[in-house]
C-alpha cells in the first residue's frame, strides 16, 4: 500500500512499468526540452544551481557584477551569483503573487549588470516585461522557469525568455528523477551555447538512466500539469474567502500552494498532526545576507507562509483530507 502524500508515487508507477533505457536518452531529453521552449539549443547539467552558475556567467556576469533578483527564491540563485564574484541585489516581491513586484525590478535593473528572472509558485514574474526592462537598461535577462515548466506567456513558452533560460529538474519537481539532480540551460546564440558548454565541462549531465526518466516525464507532462491543477483548483474553491487566510495568485497548476496567515505555527501544528506534510517555505534573503530593509511583502511571507501539498498522482482522498483539516482548523 502506498503511503500518503507520496511525492514518488507516479515514479513508483514508472519503475513498475519498465522499459529499456535508450543510449542517447541525454541527447533526446536535450531536444525534447529545446521543442518545449521553442529554443534552438538546450544542454543537460548536472544540476539547477549548477545551470543557474554557468548561465550567469556566459552572461557576462563576473567579479564585482551585480545581479538583480527576487527577494524570495532557492538560495541556489545568489549563490550562483557568488561563484562569478558578483554581488546579489534583491528587490522585493508583490504580496500579489509572491514573485518580483514589477517597481522592485525596473528600480534594481537600472543599478544592476544582469538580471536573474525566477518565477515562483508557477506564477509569471513578467518575463516580456523584464525582457523590456532589460534592453532599456542595456543587461542582460537570465530567466529561470524551474517552477513554471510547460507554461507560457501570451503564446510564449517559459524558458525561451532571455540570452540563456534554466530549469532546475530537481526531485519534487514535474520533471524530475528521484536520486538525481539535474539542470538544463537553453539559448538560441550559437556564440552563448559554445561558452555554455565550455562553463558546463564540470557539470556533466545525469546518467542515461535518470535521462530517460526525465524524457518520460516530458511526455507526461501535459498530464501532470492537469493533476497539478485540480488540486490547485480544489484548494483556491475551498479557501476563497476563508476568515484568517489571504490566498497568492500562484499560478493555476503549481506544485505547491501557498496561503498567508497570521495563524501560521497552529496551522503547521494541525497540519503535522492530520499527517500532512507541507512542503518548505523560502526564506527571504535580505534577512539571510542581512540587507537593510523595505521588504514588507517578504517580512510578512516569511511570518505567514504555510505551503500546502500537491502532487502529481495526490487521490482526491488527500485533497479532501487537506481541505477539511485547514477548515476545521480555521473554523475553531
Amino acid at each position: 500500500m502506498s503511503a500518503l502524500f507520496d511525492p514518488y508515487r507516479l515514479d513508483a508507477r514508472l519503475d513498475a512499468a519498465g522499459g529499456a533505457v535508450p543510449p542517447d536518452a541525454v541527447r533526446r531529453t536535450e531536444e525534447k526540452l529545446a521543442a518545449l521552449t521553442g529554443r534552438r539549443r538546450c544542454l543537460l547539467v548536472s544540476s539547477g544551481r549548477d545551470a543557474l552558475k554557468a548561465a550567469l556567467k556566459a552572461a557576462g556576469v563576473k567579479k564585482g557584477s551585480a545581479v538583480a533578483m527576487t527577494n524570495l527564491t532557492h538560495p541556489s540563485a545568489p549563490e550562483a551569483a557568488a561563484w562569478s564574484g558578483a554581488v546579489p541585489l534583491f528587490a522585493e516581491i508583490s504580496a500579489r503573487n509572491l514573485n518580483i513586484s514589477g517597481a522592485a525590478l525596473r528600480a534594481a535593473v537600472r543599478k544592476a549588470d544582469a538580471l536573474l528572472l525566477t518565477h515562483m509558485f508557477s506564477a509569471s514574474a513578467g518575463a516580456a516585461a523584464a525582457g523590456r526592462a532589460c534592453a532599456a537598461a542595456g543587461i542582460p535577462l537570465v530567466e529561470d522557469a524551474s517552477q513554471i515548466i510547460g507554461e507560457s506567456e501570451k503564446g510564449r513558452p517559459y524558458g525561451s525568455f532571455g540570452l540563456v533560460s534554466v530549469f532546475s529538474l530537481s526531485p519534487y519537481k514535474p520533471v524530475s528523477c528521484p536520486g538525481h539532480r539535474a539542470g538544463a540551460l537553453l539559448c538560441d546564440d550559437e556564440k552563448v551555447f559554445s561558452r555554455l558548454k565550455r562553463l558546463a565541462a564540470g557539470f556533466p549531465p545525469p546518467p542515461p538512466a535518470a535521462a530517460a526518466r526525465l524524457l518520460w516525464k516530458l511526455e507526461l507532462l501535459p498530464a501532470t500539469l492537469e493533476r497539478l491543477g485540480r488540486i490547485n483548483a480544489a484548494y483556491r474553491a475551498a479557501f476563497s474567502g476563508l476568515r484568517g487566510v489571504a490566498l497568492p495568485k500562484a499560478g493555476p497548476r503549481a506544485h505547491e500552494f501557498p496561503l498567508l496567515t497570521s495563524r501560521r505555527d497552529g496551522l503547521l501544528a494541525a497540519l503535522k498532526r492530520a499527517g500532512i506534510p507541507p512542503e518548505r517555505t523560502y526564506e527571504p534573503f535580505n534577512a539571510c545576507y542581512g540587507a537593510p530593509g523595505g521588504y514588507p511583502a517578504s517580512a510578512a511571507y516569511a511570518l505567514e507562509a504555510v505551503q500546502l501539498p500537491v502532487y502529481p498522482l495526490m487521490t482526491e482522498g488527500e485533497t479532501e483530507h487537506v481541505i477539511r483539516t485547514v477548515k476545521k482548523f480555521f473554523a475553531r
